[in-house]
């Protein structure tokens, strides 16, 4: 039901709305994983999350690999065409970040551990991580080859499931709306208790703040994983509906590797960001 409220067609036009779908749909998978599966809902909210958005972004992907089939030797437009699918999935991300954050301000302590234990416990490992192996491997390799691993499963969720990547696009929008919620609610306990008029003002200060900090050097590694998931999820649709073998399919997936090698560049820039500025 959720997915006919928005065609693939309306969805490039507006790609703005996306932020209100990933807000509205990643909401309604908390409630409903914090009602049927309480001490699994950090898993099954990120599940239901992916799953609402699914049937689009198979329809988006398919309407992407007809676009590119079409105008194979017109690199720009396909390149315009792209970068409209791309804002889809930013705009969608953020929908989706904004939410969880939101979530992680305000939830009760016992709903907040059901629904973000396996974030919270994300978050803490990468820092011990990043604290243990600094000084022995470099800081850069670590980071990069982090998120390198995380654009090879983007590309492979793409390839295998169509727009398999949503899920991991979800996850990974958890784990930063848990990180903008940590940051968050340290705010907040300054606040005195009961002034909630403060309380408001301390949260929409903090929210573009603690997004900030991370989307500074997040939004080029956003780009990466947009970029491996729309290539893989047009190499899928092309081999589902037998395209492979049309004379143009080798084209399409010279197309498509140069989406790759533009995810690993975006990555590069991305490390060097986050460890030198």
């Amino acid at each position: 039901m959720l997915e006919s409220f928005l065609t693939p067609v309306e969805a490039k036009r507006n790609s703005w709305s996306l932020f209100f779908m990933g807000l509205i749909y990643s909401s309604i998978a908390i409630l409903l994983s914090l009602i049927v599966f309480p001490s699994q809902a950090s898993i099954f909210s990120i599940f239901l999350t992916a799953i609402a958005t699914t049937p689009l972004f198979v329809n988006l992907l398919k309407d992407e690999e007809n676009l590119n089939l079409r105008l194979i030797d017109k690199k720009e437009q396909v390149f315009h065409k792209q970068l409209d699918l791309i804002s889809v999935f930013f705009f969608l991300f953020l929908g989706y970040t904004v939410s969880f954050s939101l979530w992680f301000s305000f939830l009760p302590d016992r709903a907040l551990q059901s629904v973000f234990s396996e974030q919270v416990g994300n978050i803490l490992s990468m820092q011990s991580l990043v604290t243990g192996n600094v000084v022995f491997n470099g800081l850069f390799e670590l980071i990069f080859m982090n998120n390198l691993r995380v654009l090879f499963f983007c590309l492979l969720f793409s390839f295998i499931y169509g727009a398999g990547a949503v899920l991991i696009l979800a996850w990974n929008a958890s784990v930063l709306g848990a990180a903008v919620g940590l940051f968050i609610r340290e705010q907040l306990v300054k606040v005195v208790a009961g002034d909630y008029f403060s309380g408001i003002i301390v949260y929409f200060s903090s929210l573009p703040y603690g997004l900030g900090q991370y989307m500074f050097h997040g939004i080029f590694e956003l780009m990466a994983y947009f970029l491996a998931s729309l290539a893989g999820g047009i190499i899928s649709a092309a081999v589902v509906r037998r395209h492979y073998k049309s004379r143009n399919f080798f084209k399409l997936f010279q197309n498509t590797s140069y989406l790759i090698i533009g995810g690993i560049i975006f990555l590069l820039i991305a490390a060097f960001i986050e460890v030198n500025i």
